[in-house]
């Protein structure tokens, strides 16, 4: 499925911190098939410690994304935590999720309405925490158009 993220033709980038805590993900390979990996600068080191405890729910690892943002316009934060996203929100940085991703697959018609409806399922399977709402609709439209 990470495959397909490249169909998408959207440069894709993390920070080193998020990377290092990937632990069921071939890191190597996203690389390799041209994740870019970005190391903040030691100003923005300081300011992740600076904000840090202002943010205590958010852990400084995801902090990182949103220090990155700030200063790398036209960057969108993809997360699943909420607390990060209001964040980013407040910041005007622009943040989506994982349905976003699979929106634009579908939208751009790069997989099957079954296998979008697959790979949601799997998702959830796995425990993955996604809005139970949002998934029923996508689930019913992408069977309805399959």
């Amino acid at each position: 499925m990470l495959d397909i993220l490249w169909d998408l033709h959207c440069s894709w980038c993390t920070t080193d911190l998020i990377l290092a805590e990937w632990k069921t993900v071939d890191t190597d390979a996203l690389v390799r098939s041209g994740l870019v990996v970005v190391t903040l600068s030691d100003a923005e080191i300081l300011e992740l410690f600076r904000i840090s405890p202002d943010h205590k729910k958010i852990k400084p690892v995801d902090l990182s994304l949103f220090i990155h943002a700030t200063h790398h316009k036209g960057c969108i934060v993809l997360t699943g935590d909420k607390r990060l996203r209001a964040l980013c929100e407040g910041a005007g940085i622009p943040v989506h999720g994982v349905l976003w991703i699979l929106d634009l697959i579908h939208d751009r018609r790069l997989l099957s309405h079954h296998d979008l409806v697959a790979a949601l399922q799997a998702m959830i399977a796995r425990g993955n925490y996604l809005p139970d709402p949002d998934c029923k609709e996508r689930v019913e439209q992408w069977e309805l158009e399959g």
